[in-house]
């Protein structure tokens, strides 16, 4: 399937899951005696989000530095009237010996009781690969009681572009080497929530041209009122062995007193922007090419 007719697929799976209607939730799902009525605005007032997380990479031993991954993310989310929101994300971590930084912004139609829709960009640096890699594409999120639909999808373009030899054997040429050039990503994860304060989600990655598949928990450690304290564990798993755990915690500042689940769909929206740890290392590829030598 052809990139254009990918992200079109993308777009129109948003738009009819965004103008569904939310009411029609499991008759199981009951909201808590305790639970106030949710916002109808799209951001619920400005808000912040920030977490620390650590771990390690590629599965090749937690003790050796070079694998480690460790650093912080935030996010602050503002309404733009009642019925649209904006959010700037940010990102630092050192990942494998190396500094990766990005920052990303969402602007967002949103009710948080259907879903919302809007539009994404993001820019990471990976300083390892020395690649700067563009991100566009369009978000969306739908909810149905305990259950929610996270997704983005568009276009990334990376800027690095290099090619290594790495070695000579029996007439081959082994070598390493990025592409400079453009290509559909994804992100996405379906969660779903036993609790109002905890969460378990499992997702897809598409970056930098490799699938990886994604999966999280979260749950809610001590509630401060306005602000709250959670815990949260991701990973994931994918092609050539590409493969992450990390944990941390994560503080949020809001508003009002409310659960977790309100806070996700009231506050703020997903920051996706841990993927960059990946992407530039994922769209390298090896290969080997015949290499003859003049005989004397």
């Amino acid at each position: 399937m052809s990139f254009k007719r990918q992200l079109l697929a993308v777009l129109a799976v948003a738009f009819c899951v965004s103008s569904a209607r939310a009411e029609n939730a499991p008759s199981w799902w009951k909201p808590p005696i305790s639970e106030r009525p949710a916002s109808k605005r799209a951001v619920d007032g400005v808000n912040g989000k920030l977490e620390g997380f650590g771990g390690g990479s590629d599965w090749l031993g937690f003790a050796r530095l070079n694998n480690a991954s460790a650093g912080g993310a935030g996010s602050i989310t503002a309404p733009v009237g009642d019925r649209f929101g904006f959010q700037i994300d940010t990102l630092a971590a050192a990942h494998r010996g190396f500094f990766v930084a990005a920052g990303a912004g969402h602007a967002f139609w949103r009710d948080p009781s259907v879903g919302l829709l809007g539009t994404y960009g993001s820019i990471g640096n990976d300083k390892r690969l020395d690649d700067t890699r563009f991100r566009l594409g369009a978000e969306g999120a739908y909810y149905y009681g305990p259950f929610s639909l996270a997704s983005v999808a568009g276009y990334e373009e990376s800027s690095g572009h290099f090619f290594t030899p790495l070695g000579y054997g029996p007439g081959v040429l082994a070598y390493q080497w990025q592409p400079r050039r453009g290509r559909f990503f994804d992100m996405f994860d379906i969660s779903v929530y036993p609790t109002y304060n905890v969460k378990i989600s499992v997702g897809h990655r598409y970056v930098g041209g490799r699938h990886a598949a994604a999966l999280s928990g979260e749950a809610l450690v001590w509630n401060l009122g306005n602000s709250a304290v959670t815990g949260f564990v991701e990973s994931r798993v994918g092609e050539n062995d590409y493969k992450a755990v990390w944990g941390g915690i994560r503080i949020y500042l809001g508003q009002s007193d409310k659960t977790l689940i309100s806070r996700h769909r009231e506050d703020a929206a997903p920051n996706w922007l841990k993927d960059d740890m990946f992407a530039s290392q994922n769209s390298v590829r090896t290969g080997a090419t015949p290499v003859f030598f003049p005989r004397p």
